[in-house]
């Protein structure tokens, strides 16, 4: 039997048969200077994987190996050793079953314990902060707005209607700005799990999670150099985005506000939900980019968490060419940038749901192009790493190819 045949047949791949080859637990016969896998491997083999299942080390069964091929068990020595050692393994087993056993009892009181906690909704009101009205201005000739009919609780404005002399309007409802273009479900069909912690938990390997964590992390400290994080700052995220907000919020100032953009309005009442329980100024704005109700020069700190590469995904463009106008000049923006040039085939998946984009546009040279155009430049970045490829760690993955990421901050 050829080595791939051999590999298959036990359900391993061909390096690991090789691998036992050189340590001389598999000793096949060569013929045209290729290993031919006999019915002595065979046996071998099934040897070495009931061993293994009696939790031995390769080292271990190496020893179990040699005492069994020398003697062939004729010599009562021999067979007391080889006696021995199993019955140390289940000694070692047996102790091991006890600290099983008792980690599961710790287990089952700790499961006991979060059944009893009643988790309650926080009926506290969704609005917006009065500070924050200052920037809101309309998109078509940047005027301020005016609030009318404003239902206010919490000290947060709840519902109301903004208007413009101009004629813009649009709509304040339980403490979302419905803005242009907004809708139920998201434009990004390749993403459309709006639960972003049991997306991250159930779509993503632990690779590109540890990555995530790693950029974020790089992210949060791009911003203490940049920004006085004690400060009254203005931090905008979004479309698209990822969890940062809910894992770094309480990390800055209580007069920090933050707003988030997204098109779909499921996604947006379930960032809600998140950031309702850390007790945050937040700003919610449902719709597109195109004509977001924002004051030029409004934002000190934009956080790009997968926005370019969701945006390219959906309108093969950035989202920059509208959000560096919002912007302050000392203002900056901090982001991640998930790089596909090592992984073609998983790209052109993405096909499948969004039709008309382009993988061709998927490149951070596309990125540095729309920030420049709007007056930034890259002022630092760093290759955070990379997935092995050993094992899936994105949906549309194809094969072993593998996927990077990146942190950059741009500066105005």
């Amino acid at each position: 039997m050829k080595i791939g045949d051999f590999a298959k047949k036990y359900g391993l791949n061909i390096t690991t048969v090789r691998y036992y080859v050189e340590r001389a637990l598999l000793t096949p016969e060569r013929k045209n200077n290729q290993y031919v896998f006999t019915p002595s491997c065979m046996e071998d083999m099934e040897k070495i994987l009931k061993y293994k299942s009696f939790r031995f080390s390769l080292e271990e069964i190496e020893l179990l190996f040699f005492l069994e091929k020398t003697t062939k068990f004729r010599d009562e020595t021999v067979l007391g050793i080889f006696s021995r050692l199993l019955k140390q393994k289940q000694a070692e087993l047996e102790k091991e079953e006890e600290k099983i056993h008792d980690t599961i009892g710790e287990l089952k009181a700790e499961i006991r314990s979060f059944s009893q906690i009643n988790y309650e909704l926080d009926h506290s009101a969704n609005g917006i902060p009065f500070t924050f009205l200052p920037y809101l201005a309309c998109p078509d000739c940047g005027r301020p707005l005016k609030l009318e009919s404003a239902s206010i609780s919490d000290n947060k404005i709840c519902d109301g209607e903004f208007l413009c002399e101009c004629g813009y309007k649009n709509e304040l409802k339980d403490g979302v700005i419905l803005c242009d273009g907004y809708a139920e479900d998201t434009p990004f069909k390749a993403f459309e799990n709006i639960d972003l912690v049991s997306a991250v938990t159930e779509e993503l390997g632990n690779e590109f999670r540890t990555l995530i964590d790693k950029t974020y992390m790089w992210m949060y400290h791009q911003m203490t150099d940049h920004v006085d994080m004690e400060g009254s700052i203005n931090i905008m995220g979004g479309p698209f985005s990822g969890n940062y907000f809910s894992r770094y919020c309480q990390k800055f100032s209580r007069d920090a506000i933050f707003i988030i953009n997204d098109p779909s309005l499921k996604r947006i009442r379930k960032l809600q939900e998140y950031m309702k329980e850390f007790d945050c100024q937040t700003v919610y704005l449902a719709g597109d980019l195109n004509r977001l109700p924002l004051r030029e020069n409004s934002i000190d700190v934009y956080l790009d968490d997968f926005s370019s590469n969701n945006c390219i995904f959906t309108y093969n463009k950035s989202q920059y060419d509208k959000i560096t106008p919002l912007i302050r000049k000392t203002g900056c923006a901090v982001g991640l940038f998930a790089d596909y040039r090592k992984c073609p085939k998983s790209l052109r998946t993405f096909q499948e749901d969004q039709p008309d984009f382009i993988p061709e546009k998927m490149t951070f040279a596309h990125v540095k192009a729309d920030l420049l155009e709007g007056g930034m430049e890259i002022d630092d970045q760093k290759q955070i790493g990379s997935t092995t490829g050993k094992e899936k760690q994105f949906q549309r993955q194809v094969g072993n190819e593998t996927i990077g990421l990146m942190g950059y901050r741009a500066i105005k």
